[in-house]
């Protein structure tokens, strides 16, 4: 019994773009077209901090732990600047391990948005809450470590004039 299989028209063929450094050094065509923030304007880092609350379009995300700048360097030699935003679930943050830590990488800054840097990649990083702001600079918590118990101290900074 022979099967019959519909032949691909040209119109049925697909091309596969790299969406991702990693996709590109698998060797998939990668068309050289990348985001990038404009000089002047807000890094990732600048829009993203530690304790900020993130969620992905694909449905991932959590509690910023880190924001870490990366370079890639394209085909054509160019060397371009890109994030990666390091997070733990959000109910991990105070105490996590290095299997909680989960990446989203390549993130580049155009305008208030957080966007991958291939243009093939349409996914996007939404900050869903700030952290708080930390305490005023004049008082600081120390914590000091005396056998398994912490013990927290307060100090504050005195401006001291010399006459």
């Amino acid at each position: 019994m022979r099967i019959l299989r519909k032949q691909l028209t040209r119109a049925d063929k697909r091309t596969y773009e790299a969406h991702s450094a990693y996709t590109a050094g698998l060797g998939i065509p990668d068309r050289c077209r990348y985001r990038r923030t404009p000089p002047g304007t807000p890094t990732v880092a600048d829009l993203v901090r530690p304790g900020d609350t993130v969620a992905t379009s694909y449905s991932t995300g959590g509690v910023v732990i880190e924001v870490q700048e990366h370079f890639y360097v394209a085909p054509a030699g160019k060397t371009l600047s890109d994030f990666t935003s390091v997070y733990a679930p959000p109910d991990r943050t105070t105490r996590y391990r290095d299997s909680d830590r989960r990446c989203i990488n390549e993130c580049v800054a155009i305008g208030d948005r957080i966007l991958m840097l291939f243009e093939a990649n349409t996914d996007e990083v939404f900050v869903l809450s700030r952290a708080r702001p930390s305490q005023p600079p004049a008082i600081q918590n120390h914590t000091h470590y005396v056998g398994a118990s912490p013990i927290r101290t307060a100090s504050k900074s005195t401006n001291i004039s010399h006459g």
